[in-house]
């Protein structure tokens, strides 16, 4: 099976209206294993995902993370963590290293849902990160970065390319 990743690079958008069809589980296999396939450094892999496809449990994210309520209309979401018990046994003394490995991870599934006729849309979890520890069972060591909404969209995937040339500087600004 061939892929266009160019395509889906100017095809991918933030999608926040879904159809309630469901992702196959083949599908969604794919999706969550081309992010954990995404780079790591220090090759640590400290990343943890929590599939969400619950209604209740996705009211409740609506009603403490209102930026995130639209996950409600998504068949699936998930949670992108880290575990920063990894990060520290690895000699690190802040939790960058998770957050960057989770963005990597976040840009993969994104790029591959597009691949797959998926519609998504990227929302940050840190500000609520206990209110997602009580609802998961969330360990304190485990630290919730992102919440990817996904699903089938009834919207096209219209290519955009976003170059401008202004924003690039060369050796120096």
């Amino acid at each position: 099976m061939a892929y266009q990743t160019t395509d889906s690079i100017y095809k991918r958008r933030s999608i926040r209206s879904f159809c309630k069809d469901e992702i196959s589980d083949n599908d969604l296999n794919f999706i969550l294993s081309s992010g954990l396939s995404a780079p790591s450094g220090e090759g640590i892999h400290p990343l943890e995902l929590i599939i969400i496809k619950n209604d209740e449990t996705k009211e409740k994210i609506k009603s403490f993370y209102e930026w995130a309520g639209f996950c409600t209309e998504s068949p699936v979401s998930v949670l992108v963590c880290y575990d920063a018990n990894k990060i520290l046994a690895a000699g690190y003394d802040n939790d960058d290293l998770g957050k960057l490995d989770a963005a990597a991870c976040i840009e993969n599934m994104l790029l591959r849902a597009t691949d797959l006729g998926i519609a998504t849309c990227w929302t940050h979890a840190l500000e609520n990160a206990d209110d997602y520890r009580h609802l998961l069972g969330i360990p304190k060591n485990i630290v919730p970065v992102a919440l990817v909404v996904m699903g089938y969209s009834d919207q096209p995937f219209v290519a955009k390319d976003q170059f401008d040339k202004n924003k690039i500087h060369i050796d120096r600004w």
